[in-house]
């Protein structure tokens, strides 16, 4: 991908950095949404940017040459063996960092967090689901379990990490405060506060067609 591809609102880290540098950003998001997961996922959480971050793309560009994701659900669903395993994996991968690092372009979007988080989540419960049962594969289950059931913690872990490798410039700090003021999010809050900001306390009100 050339340098005038990456998106505008995506990470801004070089190539070449290590996965020592993707450890010790996860490790201050961790300190700094104060979520406390697993060894094996904080593992987890750094080869998912390792994979991701080089070849990041926002959320149209893949809509642009892929099933939905509730399709790429199903289709995961209905294969076999190895390839049901890699599928369920990949799918629920690609929520899990496009809703932490994306999460401001998804509110402008059709689909939005909570949407990337039900296929995320589900997708994650399914691979669990399909290793349970085999004494090998034990500690996988274990993680893909940990990964559905707190996947909103970890987009908030990502969420941090790509505020900490982003310009943070006024207008990405007043999109943020916008889309707070019109969601209520509780996420969308603590990143305000966590940036010195102090938005007013609100419900979040989700309308439904």
């Amino acid at each position: 991908m050339g340098s005038n591809s990456r998106p505008p609102d995506g990470p801004v880290i070089e190539p070449a950095a290590s996965r020592t540098v993707f450890g010790e950003l996860v490790v201050g998001a961790l300190c700094e949404t104060r979520v406390r997961p697993s060894a094996m996922a904080v593992a987890y959480l750094v080869e998912l940017l390792d994979s991701h971050v080089a070849t990041a793309d926002p959320p149209d560009d893949w809509a642009a040459t892929e099933p939905t994701l509730a399709e790429a659900l199903l289709n995961a669903r209905l294969q076999q063996g190895v390839a049901r395993l890699r599928r369920l994996r990949s799918l629920g991968d690609r929520a899990l960092f496009t809703a932490g690092f994306f999460g401001d372009s998804l509110a402008r979007k059709v689909v939005d967090l909570d949407y990337y988080g039900d296929v995320g989540r589900a997708a994650y419960a399914s691979l669990a689901e399909s290793l349970a049962g085999q004494l090998s594969e034990t500690t996988w289950t274990g993680l893909y379990t940990e990964l559905a059931q707190r996947f909103d913690q970890f987009v908030d872990v990502l969420a941090e990490v790509g505020d900490r490798t982003r310009c943070r410039d006024s207008e990405n700090l007043l999109r943020l405060y916008e889309r707070y003021l019109r969601t209520g999010s509780a996420r969308d809050r603590a990143r305000l506060l966590r940036r010195g900001q102090v938005p007013p306390k609100r419900t979040r009100i989700r309308f439904w067609q």
